[in-house]
């Protein structure tokens, strides 16, 4: 699936937004974008010792990729389906220093 033109225009739009509001350092924006194709990133293993863990993720395509402004000059991108985008959400936060 491509986006569309009003999809591209308000991605633009909400991102040029984010990354303005975290340019102070102190805030951590995220924008629930629209997804171009992309597959979900989330993985669900439960292993102890990720050391050699190679995971391709979940296999269901992306229904959201959650582009994450911090203030540094380089985005993060989580592409995942709607059934991990509450725990993306969540990990987002907790990492940031929220509760989540």
């Amino acid at each position: 699936m491509t986006r569309t033109p009003n999809q591209t225009f308000w991605s633009d739009q909400a991102l040029a937004t984010a990354r303005d509001v975290a340019a102070d350092g102190r805030t951590v924006a995220v924008v629930n974008d629209f997804p171009n194709g992309e597959q979900c990133s989330w993985c669900d293993c439960t292993l102890a010792d990720f050391k050699d863990h190679r995971c391709g993720g979940c296999p269901k395509p992306a229904g959201s990729i959650l582009r994450i402004h911090d203030g540094t000059p380089v985005r993060r991108d989580i592409p995942v389906c709607e059934g991990h985008l509450d725990d993306a959400i969540e990990l987002v936060a907790r990492f940031h220093g929220g509760t989540g």
